[in-house]
């Protein structure tokens, strides 16, 4: 059996972190949001009764809540999978240092996923969601598409330069792309911005950032960025989110 991803797909996830990809994309959703009615819900604590699920690694466990009401479709595909039991003990695919890990593919060769449906899932953007560190984001190989696979973000350096240049960038009437706001968030919280407007965001770690910081310094083949010893998803709780149990993330 092969270990190693298609060139592809490899391709297709190192595009994510070449640069501020968004500048050069055609028709980025990011230039129709209304920012006004931004809010960062990433960075907000999790709501009563808000779904989260648990994931357990040999590296410890980290808790992510989920967003149904920005992602309702690609959240229901997550859950769906997580309710039958498809995660469980399913290998990190792909891994680049410091900035992300790709998983929940139906094959060795990362090249397939599953959908409740059998279709792709078409990606769900909102003024509210980005690519902070710690961001569960929807992946297929397809521009545009998620499905059961999904990519879990680290961070990368978030230079003055950079933020010099995002502040500079606006739109045709003279607004500015970028507030202040989410620029500073991403200085403060971390980041993976060449993922900005390309995948559906549909959860964010609120618990575990230790672990995955861990996980992500895993050695890689240099050849194929897969871990050089096997990594398993060993399995996926869901519950829901209660101010009186925070600390107690398993189900009943």
């Amino acid at each position: 059996m092969k270990k190693t991803l298609t060139a592809a797909v490899i391709i297709a996830i190192l595009l994510m972190v070449s640069g501020c990809s968004f500048f050069d994309m055609p028709r980025n959703p990011i230039w129709d949001y209304d920012y006004s009615e931004m809010r960062l819900i990433q960075l907000e604590p999790p709501k009563e009764g808000q779904p989260i699920v648990t994931v357990y690694t040999a590296f410890g466990e980290f808790t992510a809540m989920l967003f149904p009401e920005y992602a309702p479709n690609t959240v229901e595909n997550f859950i769906a999978r997580v309710n039958d039991g498809f995660y469980d003990n399913k290998p990190i695919l792909t891994l680049i240092q410091h900035e992300f890990f790709l998983t929940g593919a139906l094959n060795d060769e990362g090249t397939q996923g599953v959908t409740s449906d059998g279709n792709l899932i078409e990606n769900e953007y909102s003024v509210n969601l980005w690519p902070f560190k710690g961001s569960l984001l929807a992946f297929s190989g397809r521009q545009g598409f998620g499905d059961s696979r999904f990519l879990i973000l680290g961070s990368v350096p978030f230079s003055d330069e950079l933020a010099e240049e995002m502040s500079d960038v606006a739109m045709s009437d003279g607004t500015v792309l970028f507030p202040p706001e989410l620029i500073s968030a991403f200085s403060e919280n971390g980041n993976i911005t060449g993922a900005i407007g390309l995948y559906t965001i549909f959860g964010q770690i609120i618990d575990g950032l230790d672990v995955l910081d861990e996980l992500l310094s895993a050695e890689t083949d240099e050849e194929t960025k897969r871990p050089v010893e096997e990594i398993l998803i060993e399995k996926i709780i869901l519950s829901e989110y209660s101010e009186n149990r925070a600390g107690n993330t398993e189900a009943e």
